[in-house]
């Protein structure tokens, strides 16, 4: 018999072989020296196996990751400056949402008071303090010439400045503090991007 019955040996040693198949694998053993050479490597490994003492208990899972995690390495502990930092960084969006509310709350502010004084409850003093109204906007006087030169757009780009422009001092320097604190809430945004792409890594 040419072909070996290696495929079978495990199931013959183990006793599980019946019939034809079992006279097939015991003629084949009577003839092929390999064949037995196997067998006799599953028999002396089972006898090894039979030899190691079997396990006192089993370790519960919730013990064994315990003792895992107290063979890790530690984390190197941060000095406090740099933790100090970090805190610094995460609560940054809750500073600019600050920011921002307070201006808004000194631009409503500074409206109620000049439309307070602007009634008169102030009194001649406070209303001394009111900026005088300008009788021409430099912008109608501009549009309303047949040929503007640039001499002239300049004047009235000027005299725009000097009074607030058309929107006011007020509203040009709301603008101004909510384009920087969207500014800066726009790069840390990027920022915090930048480091998650980096720990995905």
């Amino acid at each position: 018999m040419n072909k070996h019955v290696t495929a079978w040996l495990g199931a013959y040693h183990d006793g599980e072989l019946q019939g034809g198949r079992l006279r097939q694998v015991e003629a084949h053993l009577a003839e092929c020296a390999a064949c037995r050479a196997e067998l006799e490597g599953l028999r002396a490994l089972t006898e090894l196996v039979r030899e190691i003492p079997a396990a006192a208990e089993v370790t519960p899972p919730e013990r064994f990751v315990a003792q895992v995690g107290l063979r890790l390495p530690r984390r190197p502990e941060q000095p406090a400056w740099r933790r100090a930092l970090e805190l610094g960084w995460r609560l940054t969006p809750f500073g600019l949402l600050g920011a921002w509310a307070f201006v808004q709350a000194v631009f409503v502010m500074a409206e109620v008071v000049m439309f307070a004084l602007r009634l008169g409850l102030g009194g001649d003093a406070a209303a001394a303090l009111l900026p005088t109204p300008q009788t021409g906007s430099g912008l109608s006087e501009l549009l309303s010439r047949p040929v503007a030169g640039l001499n002239d757009v300049g004047r009235v780009v000027v005299r725009l400045m000097n009074h607030g422009g058309p929107l006011g001092w007020g509203i040009i320097l709301n603008l101004a503090a909510l384009a920087v604190i969207g500014v800066l809430y726009w790069s840390w945004l990027a920022t915090w991007w930048v480091r998650r792409q980096r720990q995905e890594r």
